[in-house]
């Protein structure tokens, strides 16, 4: 649940549900949209659940089909470290001090970009992890030359899919694959782990290429952090969902289980002629893309009769939207400690925000 804008006296207030707490919250719905606007936000490849009492539906552009579908997810207010604007030298200076901060030994060129791939994913059979690193291993058996980087974010320990992936990389330990396993990273930040924004932003600035390999994917925030950073993406042709709507001829090349090794030295060959595309890092960038969505609702839901734009952007809660539209946000009243996201799935829960929001 993200309160994007708080009720008045003058006007109604606008939240946003995430996919996963609309079936739980759907009595309450009545109660609520009486004084607030109602959103959901998708960020799974799931089926739209619809209500009468939503006003909008935010998910993936290929999939707004309807009036109530609306083009703006997690994945377009992305950070503004999400950028390609960069001094390779400084960034790679930064992966050195990740690095030795954690204890990993890995080799880092200071002068150019180190890694021909990276990956950046959780621990889990979805996301295609233990694939990902069989891809790695086999590929620089095949280039001694180059780097890929594979960061793994944290999993339960106890999780039989992350024993399976920390046993295989244990047993075929390569020198060109930098393997950062974020479980040893002491951090509180629930999107990356161990890892902050400012420092995963160096490992893709210093990457050609992202390599990804979910098959079902809502909005894939992560291709679109990459592409930010200036990479290229290397994703499975039979991937459904959100996570191919801004990939083209020009950004990308799609793959499958038999061909990806071939793959993935054509986009390296190709990665030398990228053009970086500066319109879809407006479209993804939240010092740009916050006020085009905030233009939106001022318009469309008839504030402007109400407020000033400036009044209507200062009273509006924009920060972190990449994290909060998704209930990855875990610094609000209603979160419960040790679980994994904010969602409102309990009546304690809704009890808190319904005080909250009074």
């Amino acid at each position: 649940m993200h309160i994007l804008l708080k009720t008045t006296t003058n006007h109604k207030g606008i939240l946003i549900l995430t996919h996963k707490e609309l079936p739980f919250l759907s009595r309450q719905l009545d109660k609520l949209s009486k004084t607030y606007y109602l959103f959901v936000h998708y960020g799974f490849n799931c089926g739209i659940m619809g209500h009468p009492l939503i006003k909008y539906n935010m998910i993936s552009d290929s999939r707004c089909i309807q009036n109530d579908y609306i083009p703006f997810t997690s994945r377009n207010f992305l950070s503004k470290h999400f950028n390609n604007n960069s001094n390779i030298k400084e960034t790679n200076q930064n992966i050195k001090l990740i690095l030795q901060k954690n204890n990993i030994n890995f080799s880092i060129d200071e002068n150019i970009k180190n890694f021909k791939f990276i990956i950046n994913t959780r621990a889990t059979e979805f996301k295609k992890t233990f694939e990902l690193l069989e891809y790695s291993l086999q590929y620089l058996e095949r280039n001694v030359n180059d780097k890929i980087c594979l960061i793994v974010l944290e999993q339960d320990v106890n999780n039989s899919y992350y024993k399976k992936i920390i046993n295989h990389w244990n047993k075929n330990k390569h020198k060109n694959l930098c393997f950062i396993d974020t479980h040893f990273i002491n951090s509180n930040n629930i999107c990356y782990k161990g890892l902050t924004v400012e420092e995963l932003c160096n490992f893709y600035k210093s990457s050609n290429v992202y390599l990804h390999a979910c098959e079902n994917e809502g909005e894939s925030r992560t291709i679109h952090e990459a592409l930010c950073c200036g990479c290229m993406i290397l994703a499975k042709e039979n991937m459904k969902g959100g996570g191919l709507d801004n990939l083209n001829n020009q950004n990308s090349i799609l793959y499958n289980h038999k061909n990806i090794i071939e793959k993935m030295t054509h986009i390296n060959n190709k990665y030398d002629s990228y053009t970086y595309n500066i319109d879809l890092f407006k479209k993804l960038n939240e010092e740009y893309s916050v006020d085009t969505f905030l233009n939106f609702i001022y318009k469309t839901l008839s504030y402007d009769s109400i407020l000033s734009y400036e009044e209507f952007k200062d009273k509006s809660n924009t920060s972190e939207l990449m994290f909060s539209l998704p209930a990855h946000k875990l610094d609000v009243p209603w979160y419960i400690k040790n679980k994994p996201t904010a969602d409102i799935l309990t009546i304690g829960q809704f009890e808190i925000l319904l005080n909250y929001i009074k």
